[in-house]
């Protein structure tokens, strides 16, 4: 697999259509990462609910479970925004050979727009992935989620 992107390419050699990662690419990434962090916390929920039930139970009111909730999505939107940040890839990106970056210097995205992005990401899957139609149409195959953080999907091997 390549190595992620993490110093600037030559700009004077602009990006092909064919370098953007279309929407089955990131569609299959998307799923692989989303089985591995929504899996590593069913995994762990499940564990403190053996444990909870072997001292007794812990039963939880409406402010545990809101607290429970809320720690769930900082966890999920953790992942990405530590994956991109880092390495301009998450774990699913990694193994389809994507790496996302800024649109206009091709680094990977520092904290805060990696952080935008996981926002934008959960409110474009919110309306039943609608957010995600631009990708079909745009030059650069960006969803919305990328316009808003600035942001490009490439092909590993693009960057390289």
């Amino acid at each position: 697999m390549a190595a992620p992107a993490t110093t600037p390419i030559d700009l004077n050699e602009p990006a092909v259509a064919s370098d953007y990662a279309g929407v089955a690419t990131r569609a299959i990434a998307l799923g692989m990462d989303a089985a591995i962090v929504q899996g590593a916390l069913l995994l762990i929920a499940g564990l403190l609910s053996l444990v909870g039930s072997l001292v007794g139970g812990v039963h939880f009111g409406s402010v545990e479970k809101v607290l429970t909730a809320i720690a769930w999505v900082v966890i999920t939107a953790g992942y990405f925004v530590v994956g991109w940040s880092t390495a301009g890839q998450t774990i699913g990106m990694r193994a389809m050979e994507l790496s996302v970056l800024t649109a206009d210097t091709l680094v990977p995205p520092r904290l805060l727009r990696s952080i935008v992005r996981v926002i934008f990401l959960g409110l474009c899957i919110v309306p039943l992935f609608a957010g995600f139609l631009p990708v079909l149409f745009d030059r650069r195959r960006r969803g919305l989620h990328d316009m808003v953080a600035r942001t490009v999907v490439l092909h590993a091997d693009a960057v390289a």
